[in-house]
């Protein structure tokens, strides 16, 4: 199972293993921390400030979240992260004092969002060597090596480790886990102990503790735990150590999560939420419903030829030796019918990432084997050829990154050239304009009645000194938000869209908005055609922003705008991230 090495997964690695497992690792570092600032002080994510808000929350003296749409590891790591950085900045000198760091937050929370997007590229980053010693353990050394050039060069894993989320963080414990369930498979001697099955467990507990998807796991524990009764012929044996993994699966997820089991409420509500957003969007179409749009993102995810090579490694390694390819094949397999089943999201694809970048070194190795051409340097040439393609979109994404969003621009012409304190009508997540003081007291008292009485980051907010600015009064277009379910968005005056229905501008005059700012990733919603036939016939269209490099037609272009948290692509037809802004001014 060698072909390309003398080497056993057991034998120790060489120097200048370890040495090239150190400089890919680098090279994964460079790319995930290239451009990681894009954006600030905005923040286009709509998920990242919620998350490193509620991480954040943990200040206030209380450690459980009483909120269970995620589980509590990564907010527990991110909350210590930050604390961390208020230290090093305490020594370095960037903040006075804890009200210093405090106050930051409030007047300009590009730090704290740029220290949180760092502990996701570092996690990323990490996720390199996993996936060498994944590798390792299926192939040998060159196999390890090769799989952990192919994930630091994957474009998915570079772009998502840019971003406050948990599926990056998610991927290192998973991969962590099945490589310590492919020693078990591998090893008899492995498969008797205990302790392996417990720190195969207690890696997946913590696993699922940082996202709920990871359960999916339980998946070849159960295939490894069958494989190893049929190979020692000790069926309860084999079922009492998988038991004691599983017991240490709950370990570490309630070592992550230690509040999940105290408020059962909280759970049905929240679990509900996410059957209703995650799973619900898509069975409603049919079973398995999601798997062509998953299948199709694979080959944007690792590179073309990383997919290819993956699933042709997983069939031959499975026809040569099964048991050491089981977890590799039955993990992401199973997860693929799992999150075919729920609303397509790209971001869901980086667990599975490691075990195909191993699944591609191997069927490159296998390949090589089969026409006589097994030797390191071949497998090395082939493996960098195979990762040319992803690193080129690694770097087109970076790059991508560092461009200005075009809301950002908006946000800039709009500073430069309208009045501190004027009336601006904005989308939520649209330019990132600072509301000035009055605005937010005007939204607290409209809907708790005292600002005194509105949730704590507001009220430190109004106590931010300086001031942010320039600031304005913003009015935002929608619904209401969640100004129903507690805290809501409190912070926030809206203005429906049906108050244009009429067809005239009276609302925009009432509120005594000056400027109107609307968003597009396409054509314009149904729901704002009247808005914007009022504007066309009542205002200017003073500036547009667009995404599109010049001379393309937003119309024809062959992708729409890059929306953050999206399944969306980019091509050579997009300059920059962001959607269509148009600021309309109102005579």
């Amino acid at each position: 199972m060698y072909p390309v090495t003398s080497a056993a997964p057991t034998a120790p690695a060489s120097r200048a293993t370890l040495g090239a497992v150190a400089a890919i690792s680098l090279l994964a570092l460079g790319l995930r921390l290239w451009n990681l600032d894009y954006g600030l002080p905005g923040v286009f994510n709509m998920d990242e400030r919620p998350i490193l808000d509620r991480a954040l929350t943990f200040a206030k003296g209380d450690p459980n979240p009483h909120n269970f749409l995620y589980p509590t590891l990564y907010l527990y790591a991110l909350f210590a992260w930050e604390v961390l950085y208020f230290v090093v900045g305490r020594g370095f000198g960037w903040f006075s004092s804890l009200a210093a760091f405090q106050n930051a937050f409030f007047v300009d929370a590009s730090g704290h969002v740029l220290a949180a997007r760092l502990l996701t590229a570092l996690i990323g980053s990490a996720t390199v060597p996993a996936t060498y010693l994944l590798g390792r353990r299926v192939g040998g050394s060159a196999v390890g090596v090769a799989a952990a050039l192919l994930l630091a060069v994957a474009p998915l894993a570079v772009r998502d480790a840019h971003y406050v989320k948990l599926d990056i963080p998610v991927t290192l414990f998973a991969t962590l886990a099945l490589a310590t369930l492919t020693q078990i498979a591998v090893e008899p001697a492995a498969a008797a102990r205990w302790q392996t099955w417990a720190a195969a467990g207690a890696l997946a507990g913590l696993g699922i503790s940082t996202h709920y998807y990871a359960a999916i796991l339980a998946v070849p524990f159960g295939a490894v735990a069958a494989a190893d009764a049929g190979r020692s012929g000790r069926w309860q044996s084999s079922a009492g150590l998988l038991m004691v993994a599983g017991l240490a699966t709950i370990a570490g997820f309630v070592l992550g999560s230690p509040f999940f089991v105290l408020e059962p409420g909280a759970i049905v509500r929240d679990f509900t939420e996410l059957r209703q957003v995650d799973i619900d969007r898509a069975v409603g179409s049919g079973l398995f419903s999601s798997l062509d749009a998953y299948a199709a993102m694979l080959p944007k995810a690792t590179g073309w030829p990383t997919a290819i090579l993956a699933l042709v490694g997983i069939l031959m390694m499975l026809a040569r030796d099964w048991r050491r390819a089981l977890p590799l094949a039955v993990f992401p397999v199973a997860f693929m019918m799992f999150v075919a089943n729920t609303f397509p999201a790209s971001r869901y694809l980086n667990i599975i990432l490691p075990t195909l970048a191993v699944a591609a070194a191997c069927g490159a190795a296998e390949l090589l084997r089969v026409i006589r051409r097994a030797a390191l340097p071949v497998l090395a040439t082939a493996i960098v050829l195979a990762a040319i393609p992803a690193l080129a979109d690694s770097v087109r994404w970076d790059r991508f990154f560092g461009q200005p969003d075009t809301r950002t621009l908006a946000s800039q012409y709009i500073e430069r050239e309208i009045p501190a304190g004027a009336t601006i009508l904005v989308q939520p997540y649209s330019a990132p304009l600072r509301q000035s003081r009055d605005g937010l007291l005007e939204a607290l008292r409209a809907h708790v009645g005292d600002e005194t009485r509105a949730p704590i980051k507001y009220r430190l907010q109004l106590a931010a000194t300086p001031y942010p600015s320039p600031a304005f009064r913003l009015l935002y277009l929608g619904e209401g938000g969640k100004t129903g379910v507690a805290p809501g968005d409190v912070d926030k005056v809206y203005l429906s869209p049906r108050a244009f229905a009429g067809g005239d501008d009276a609302a925009l005059r009432a509120a005594g908005v000056r400027l109107v700012v609307l968003t597009r990733y396409g054509p314009t919603p149904a729901a704002l055609v009247p808005l914007e036939s009022v504007l066309r016939r009542d205002g200017r269209l003073v500036k547009t922003f667009s995404p599109y490099a010049r001379g393309v037609d937003a119309a024809t272009a062959s992708v729409p705008p890059f929306r953050h948290n999206s399944n969306s692509w980019i091509d050579g037809s997009l300059e920059r991230p962001g959607p269509i802004v148009d600021v309309w001014q109102l005579d």
